[in-house]
């Protein structure tokens, strides 16, 4: 009985469950990282099928900024090539929400990410969503590449810096004053 309930359960997971195989790899080493998957297959045969690969990275110490490539391919028959055009929500590559720029398309794709922000320390999450021909294998790889921004003053810096210009110049004013005989007006 237990057994039945158990089947019966596990159904509706398998009816959801992706027709293609993936298995991302992630090396987020500075400064130059890689992901892959080598082996994106297609187990039905006769339609193109769908897959998702999602990954998580903890951003490499001392770096805030990635930048990001992707190349699909190269496939040697229409039907192992890797599609990530703008099919809505089901294809696309993006990396903490940042969608990558799709610039060529057909046996070979080719995206790119411009440079975002990271924080560092955290953890990010990598998406690579597409579809795959039927007839096969398709690939994909990329590199993340990791850079330093400038760290940008806080107000608070902001408004001692300018506290202190104010200071010196009324010290410069004063002392010029003083130096010509004049009582400041502000003494």
């Amino acid at each position: 009985m237990t057994k039945r309930v158990i089947s019966a359960a596990a159904a509706p997971l398998m009816l959801m469950a992706s027709p293609a195989f993936a298995a991302i790899t992630i090396d987020p080493s500075a400064p130059s990282g890689t992901f892959e998957n080598a082996t994106v297959t297609c187990t039905s045969g006769t339609t193109d099928c769908s897959f998702s690969d999602t990954t998580t990275f903890v951003t490499p110490a001392g770096y805030n900024l990635v930048g990001g490539t992707l190349t699909s391919g190269p496939a040697q028959t229409p039907g192992q090539d890797i599609f990530f055009g703008p099919l809505g929500m089901l294809t696309g590559v993006t990396l903490n929400g940042q969608m990558f720029n799709l610039l060529a398309t057909g046996l070979t794709e080719f995206a790119t990410l411009s440079p975002i922000s990271l924080t560092p320390g955290a953890t990010n999450t990598l998406i690579v969503s597409g579809m795959v021909g039927q007839s096969g294998a398709g690939s994909y790889a990329g590199t993340l590449t990791f850079g330093q921004a400038p760290a940008v003053p806080e107000p608070a810096t902001w408004a001692t810096m300018l506290l202190g210009l104010g200071a010196t110049g009324w010290l410069l004013r004063r002392k010029r004053s003083q130096l010509h005989g004049l009582t400041p007006r502000f003494a």
